[in-house]
């Protein structure tokens, strides 16, 4: 009995953890300016990347969104082992200053996947 408790009250604390998480994150992209639509293109564009079989350093690809007013581009910023490093920059309407992210891509088997 006593166990059970145990693992209940472990299972709510990291399903509490992980909805945290999840609140930053979308607290983040919302305070950001970028919509919904912008992060699609945005993943959109490395997708373009990826399939071209992984790209070179340097190699980029540019995005627009006209009905948020957003653009930017992301770049194959370099290599660590297999993987790919790619660099955003995205400009949220009437701004000067991107907002960048680096995001990290593994090979695994016909598919990228997101790595850390």
């Amino acid at each position: 009995m006593r166990y059970s408790q145990i693992l209940t009250a472990a299972a709510v604390v990291a399903l509490v953890a992980v909805s945290a998480e999840a609140n930053s994150l979308s607290r983040i992209l919302a305070k950001s300016g970028l919509t919904p639509q912008d992060t699609d293109m945005m993943r959109q564009a490395e997708q373009s990347l990826l399939a071209e079989a992984g790209g070179g350093a340097g190699k980029q690809t540019a995005w627009n969104n006209p009905d948020s007013g957003a653009h930017g581009e992301v770049q194959v910023s370099g290599k660590e082992g297999d993987c790919l490093l790619l660099q955003h920059k995205a400009f949220v309407k009437d701004s000067q200053q991107p907002k960048q992210l680096r995001r990290k891509f593994c090979p695994s088997g016909q598919d990228w996947l997101l790595s850390n």
